[in-house]
């Protein structure tokens, strides 16, 4: 772009950019399942790899750390769903059988509003319950779809367990291919970003396994104490959505308060303060005490970034939209910033918890 306006070089340069974009997103979308697998197998890695090296420093071999740390995982799986699932599984089920008469109650509550609420019309609003009942039998029928998704999903897992295995057993290589990638005067910053990039996942691994236990207790507990039917459920699911931060506590949510609504509106209304309480105990007491200042992401760029992954990569993409987050921000702090940074003659920073890195890394830390 000069002062005389567009060149044509301008042009055909806008031209190719677009073009090398384009190309770069349909071979994307082509091998999404692909790169999906080996994020989450990135992710695993580097949450368990100071676990593993720990006990390799007390005496353990890898492969045997690997083995008792996998072993450990899947049998604490398998445990949780042998106790778990049977009482979800009711409950979920008494919740379909319910629907139609909450949805009852529903439109009796709307016929009430529209009686004492002026320019209220709740003929706009009527609910078709035979129709909603109708509209069950297709759902159901997805379920051989499901069950197609459910087996991709399962080998997905076989897949990311055989490669995390491995490169937990011995990751050497892939650091030193890792490394060699780049030019030499590029690996300091290169290796500085990867041991940002353990120490923050590390961190947000910890805190959120520590919110999601938390989470599910206290919400079974008070669930419970108010009378729920359905209080494991609605537990399990808000443990699980914990780990889309922002969004996830508010749609955790949405399921209870509407079931309070239907039954007692002032049920509701506890329902609804006792979220609000659960998740600034939360905020502002859990995490910050397990993650400190580790893990330091604005509540938009995680916003954003679950869009991004969604969009990407469907519902696993959402939950993994954190940690990617994390180490995209890492990346660009330390191989872009600090380089620029240096370009221009001025001081260098590595963001606001670069100092707390440097004093703690996942090997320290065990």
């Amino acid at each position: 772009m000069t002062s005389e306006g567009l060149t044509f070089r301008d042009l055909r340069n806008a031209i190719l950019f677009a073009a090398f974009v384009f190309v770069v997103l349909y071979f994307i979308s082509h091998i999404v399942d692909v790169i999906l697998v080996f994020s989450i197998t990135l992710l695993v890695v580097i949450t368990f790899s100071p676990v593993v090296t720990w006990m390799d420093k007390h005496g353990i071999p890898r492969w045997a750390g690997t083995a008792l740390l996998f072993s450990c995982l899947l049998g604490t799986l398998g445990l949780l769903v042998y106790l778990l699932a049977p009482t979800v599984g009711r409950q979920f089920a008494e919740l379909v059988q319910d629907l139609p008469s909450l949805l009852g109650k529903l439109q009796y509550y709307l016929t009430r509003l529209s009686a004492r609420v002026p320019g209220v019309d709740v003929k706009k609003t009527q609910v078709d319950l035979s129709t909603l009942g109708q509209l069950v039998k297709p759902l159901l029928g997805g379920l051989a779809q499901i069950t197609t998704g459910t087996l991709a999903i399962l080998a997905g897992m076989v897949v990311v367990l055989v490669t995390s295995v491995y490169a937990l057993i011995n990751p050497a290589p892939l650091v030193e291919g890792f490394l060699n990638s780049v030019s030499p005067e590029h690996r300091p910053r290169l290796a500085s970003a990867g041991q940002r990039v353990a120490v923050q996942v590390w961190a947000w691994a910890k805190g959120s396994a520590f919110a999601m236990l938390t989470i599910f207790v206290l919400t079974w507990l008070a669930l419970w104490l108010l009378g729920f039917k359905q209080a494991l459920l609605f537990a399990v699911i808000a443990g699980f959505l914990e780990l889309i931060p922002v969004i996830g506590p508010i749609l955790s949510a949405v399921g209870p308060v509407v079931v309070a609504l239907v039954a007692n509106p002032i049920l509701a209304l506890w329902v609804i303060v006792v979220f609000i309480v659960i998740q600034q105990v939360e905020s502002h007491i859990l995490i910050p005490m397990v993650m400190s200042r580790q893990v330091n992401l604005h509540p938009v760029t995680v916003i954003f970034w679950v869009l991004v992954m969604g969009a990407l990569f469907g519902i696993i993409g959402i939950f993994i939209a954190t940690p990617t987050a994390i180490v995209a921000g890492v990346l660009y702090d330390e191989l872009y910033l600090c380089e620029y940074c240096k370009r221009c003659g001025e001081k260098v920073e590595t963001g606001p918890i670069a100092e707390s890195n440097k004093q703690e890394s996942p090997a320290s830390e065990n």
